[in-house]
């Protein structure tokens, strides 16, 4: 399915591996629910060391106690390689990306990421917008988004259209409304997931569109 702006959400695929950025790694830990499942179905995410070093170390403004539990448990999870893992870098491989025209208005993060999953030839997960439309442009593909993660799962029959509202539930309950939550688009993947079931199971319905590429800064 290709959305207007010409970003394509595919739910019937989500890759195996992906580089993930900051932002993308709090999404997913902001519902215990969804990552359990995402981690049921084999996925795996790797973080390039400055993601790490700007998740846990770098300095946060006024962080509120739901992310500091949210760093609790990233480090938790990295030390005992539970779904995620920290993969090394070069500066040669960094700089592959960060030289760029492409990504000069992109954040240290979204770059690292970017150069990670170009390096490990992966998917990268981010749910930034500049990111997003960056990365093929860098060779680096496919992108994907915390929403695609939702639809590919309930797609696949691992999240019932019931477990939706929990996950929105978890991801507002950790997520405060000025850090930028998700919860329009994970509302239109539900729609889309749905919708590609029916047609994978011979109905034919209008198609619809995600209207979702990610989060502007």
């Amino acid at each position: 399915m290709t959305e207007p702006t010409g970003i394509t959400v595919d739910v019937r695929d989500f890759a195996p591996v992906s580089a993930i950025d900051t932002c993308s790694i709090w999404n997913l830990l902001s519902s215990p629910y969804l990552l359990r499942a995402a981690l049921r179905k084999g996925r795996w995410f790797v973080a390039a060391g400055y993601v790490r070093y700007e998740a846990l170390e770098k300095p946060r403004t006024r962080p509120t106690s739901p992310e500091l539990t949210m760093q609790d448990e990233f480090r938790r999870r990295l030390a005992e390689r539970q779904g995620f893992s920290e993969e090394p870098m070069t500066l040669e491989d960094l700089q592959a990306v960060a030289a760029r025209p492409e990504v000069r208005k992109l954040g240290r993060g979204e770059i690292a990421a970017l150069a990670l999953a170009r390096k490990l030839r992966s998917a990268v997960l981010t749910d930034d917008r500049g990111a997003r439309r960056a990365a093929p442009r860098v060779g680096v593909e496919p992108a994907q988004t915390t929403p695609h993660l939702l639809g590919w799962l309930l797609y696949e029959g691992e999240l019932t259209d019931g477990d939706v509202s929990v996950i929105i539930a978890e991801h507002e309950a950790r997520i405060e409304a000025t850090r930028g939550r998700l919860t329009v688009y994970l509302r239109r993947i539900h729609v889309e997931a749905y919708r590609c079931r029916l047609l994978r199971d011979g109905a034919v319905i209008q198609g619809t569109s995600t209207g979702y590429e990610g989060r502007t800064k």
